[in-house]
């Protein structure tokens, strides 16, 4: 897919619009913006995707999640529950409406599912960039199954052990913090373009108005970067966060990881089609 001539814009386009979703939305930052707590929550979505239908007990519990999260090596059992409460609490998991009092399932609310479709339209942009005719934001429009048929197909690929994050180890650096790939993305963002390419450049960064915009301390970006330097992805060469120097291996790594995103996204939303048209 790099090879693809909309890969760079389609890009650019994934990287400002998750940006400004997270800019947006301090509740993001709070739940999913760093890779632990978005495994969780998307551990949590799928147990309610893949429950039986016949089985009105089945579905998203707090065990289950616990269970779950510990056989993929997720989160600690004390994390899950701290975290599922942190989702209740948020507005994005209920109590299942049930005459039955001993019911502990959850479900996800309207607006969980809002932002899910807020974050499956930013993928279904770039999937239909590199891949024209497939009309898959059409289909969000007019298919009410296809949204939940999608998730149910991209997170079946990591219940059976496609995980993409392993291909990537030294993401890690960034996904493993909080608001670590938002600092990621802002960074790529800056970058000069030539050819309509992102090439290694020196952007600028500043701490205060950055930690402040993701949520998280100052002392926590510092760290960050600090971390990214030692990795070989970038130097600061100034103070406060000025005068970053990306290393080609950021932009290597950023667009590798973009496109084996949109490779699994794009058979995922594939599967999800030929689903709805069975």
């Amino acid at each position: 897919m790099r090879s693809h001539e909309a890969f760079a814009g389609a890009l650019r386009r994934y990287a400002l619009d998750l940006v400004r979703l997270y800019r947006s939305s301090p509740i993001l930052n709070k739940i999913v913006n760093e890779e632990g707590r978005f495994l969780i929550s998307s551990l949590a979505l799928q147990l309610h995707l893949h429950r039986d239908p016949r089985d009105p007990a089945d579905g998203l519990t707090l065990s289950r999640l616990r269970e779950l999260c510990a056989a993929h090596g997720v989160a600690s059992p004390g994390r899950v529950t701290a975290f599922l409460g942190l989702m209740r609490m948020a507005g994005f998991v209920a109590p299942k409406p049930t005459e039955d009092r001993r019911s502990k399932l959850l479900v996800p609310t309207a607006r969980l599912w809002d932002h899910v479709r807020i974050y499956t339209v930013i993928h279904m942009r770039g999937i239909e960039a590199l891949c024209p005719g497939t009309s898959y934001l059409a289909r969000l429009d007019h298919d009410a199954a296809f949204l939940e048929n999608f998730h149910r197909a991209a997170g079946g690929y990591y219940l059976r052990g496609t995980r993409l994050p392993d291909g990537f180890p030294e993401l890690a650096v960034f996904t493993s913090a909080d608001a670590g790939y938002m600092v990621l993305l802002s960074i790529f963002l800056q970058l000069p373009v030539e050819g309509g390419r992102a090439r290694p450049g020196t952007v600028d960064l500043p701490l205060t108005p950055t930690a402040k915009r993701f949520g998280v301390s100052r002392s926590h970006l510092v760290n960050l970067l600090r971390a990214a330097q030692a990795a070989g992805f970038l130097e600061v060469s100034g103070s406060g966060g000025r005068g970053v120097d990306v290393a080609p291996s950021l932009i290597s790594l950023l667009e590798r990881w973009f496109g084996a995103n949109m490779a699994l996204m794009s058979q995922s939303a594939s599967e999800a089609a030929l689903r709805a048209a069975a």
